[in-house]
């Protein structure tokens, strides 16, 4: 007596294909749409413009390597004095004079304020007006470090003397450092951290490190925004969809 066939292992080999299909489909679903949508940004890139709009948010510099260090300043009266990216020396964000960076020092009299930058020393009045520039070719000592007062005197610092400075005949008067060397060094101000709102005010108005909205679409694409493991990711994925072909192939190839 002959054995009758068993038609049910074609059918449970059917299942067994289309279950670990729809397995595979689901896995890659959402990676799948990613990489069809970004790779028709990238072909349409010149047409979007991608290229041209740029991001600098500080989490993503930081993971492309840039250092972001927060901005600086020096509070006097409650107004900050800082520098920006183009040379200018800012009080609560507006612009009052030119100011090679970096910012060395800030200090104050009753009637004034001194800031000292790369390329001079400005005058301000107290409520942070420009007044005059103090230069090398005016007189101001080479290498310049810090201005400091103290009793509405001003005082520059350099690496081997300290003058006093007479804001309005601009003259400077040799005086015995050491009769005053700790009391400059309370009387000088402090950098601190711009508060958020000149921060990204700050940020906005300055030039620095950016990244194009192409670059991070193209990174996501090729998974090189996470590195290696990334790349292996996508690489995965490519053979998860080659799979993905077979396994639909055969389940149309059975069923006829």
């Amino acid at each position: 007596m002959r054995n009758k066939p068993k038609l049910n292992q074609p059918i449970n080999g059917i299942k067994t294909n289309m279950l670990w299909h729809r397995r595979l489909g689901l896995s890659t679903f959402v990676v799948l749409i990613f990489l069809a949508i970004s790779g028709f940004a990238l072909n349409h890139s010149p047409g979007l413009k991608l290229n041209q709009i740029n991001l600098s948010t500080n989490w993503l510099l930081s993971w492309y390597g840039f250092e972001v260090p927060a901005a600086k300043g020096f509070e006097v009266r409650e107004s900050w004095f800082y520098n920006d990216g183009n040379k200018r020396l800012l009080v609560d964000g507006n612009s009052i004079a030119p100011c090679t960076a970096p910012l060395s020092a800030v200090a104050q009299t009753a009637n004034s304020v001194f800031a000292l930058c790369a390329d001079g020393l400005i005058l301000l009045t107290a409520d942070g007006e420009f007044v005059e520039q103090f230069r090398p070719i005016d007189g101001l000592p080479a290498n310049t470090k810090t201005v400091a007062t103290i009793a509405n005197r001003v005082y520059l610092i350099t690496d081997s003397a300290t003058v006093e400075f007479n804001p309005e005949s601009l003259a400077l008067i040799s005086v015995d450092i050491a009769t005053l060397s700790e009391t400059l060094v309370d009387s000088q101000l402090a950098s601190a951290p711009l508060p958020k709102s000149l921060q990204k005010q700050l940020k906005e108005q300055a030039s620095g490190p950016s990244i194009s909205l192409e670059t991070l679409i193209l990174d996501l694409h090729s998974g090189r925004f996470f590195g290696q493991f990334g790349v292996l990711f996508i690489d995965l994925i490519g053979l998860l969809v080659c799979i993905l072909s077979i396994t639909g192939l055969m389940a149309w190839i059975k069923r006829r």
